[in-house]
């Protein structure tokens, strides 16, 4: 089939689950793949969906509105930002990865969470690092400085067992 890019359309789709009922604007289509790429309004105009269907899947096609005439062409794609934008995700996708302890028991991961959410920490093994400066080692109920830092290590031992307070408590 054959589709207009810029028509608005309303489709009949025969899917895995039943029959069903598209409409949209004709944004894309790709002969080669039989895809069609329609856009379905939002709430408002920057809200618009698209979806992606299989030519196999559609059974009628209802032409609503021809397209208003040729196809504007897309603006030009900044490959720097784009590139910027994936670095900045991949970053925040291993930040996230870092605070999630391998080998670690369940509370040991509650624990680690819960120091985490205010007092930056990181993994080393099965340790917890706080502000790069207290150890906290399993059984996770003492707390080590680096540095002889007494009363930070005090600091993180007052939220360690608060938490290991609540864990008992929870359950």
């Amino acid at each position: 089939m054959a589709y207009a890019v810029g028509a608005t359309v309303e489709l009949e789709l025969t899917l895995p689950g039943g029959t069903e009922t598209a409409s949209g604007v004709v944004f894309a289509y790709d002969a080669a793949t039989d895809r069609l790429v329609l856009r379905q309004p939002g709430s408002t105009p920057f809200h618009s969906s698209l979806r992606i269907l299989k030519g196999e899947h559609v059974t009628n096609i209802l032409q609503l509105k021809p397209a208003a005439g040729p196809a504007e062409p897309l603006p030009a794609v900044d490959l720097q930002r784009c590139r910027e934008r994936e670095d900045k995700a991949v970053r925040a996708a291993e930040a996230e990865a870092a605070k999630i302890g391998v080998g670690v028991t369940r509370q040991a991961q509650v624990i680690f969470d819960a120091l985490a959410k205010t007092l930056p920490c990181r993994w080393d093994g099965e340790r917890i690092v706080v502000l790069d400066e207290i150890v906290v080692s399993p059984p996770y109920e003492t707390c080590t400085s680096l540095h002889g830092d007494d009363a930070a290590a005090s600091r993180v031992k007052k939220v360690l067992d608060a938490e290991r307070q609540r864990l008992q408590a929870a359950g």
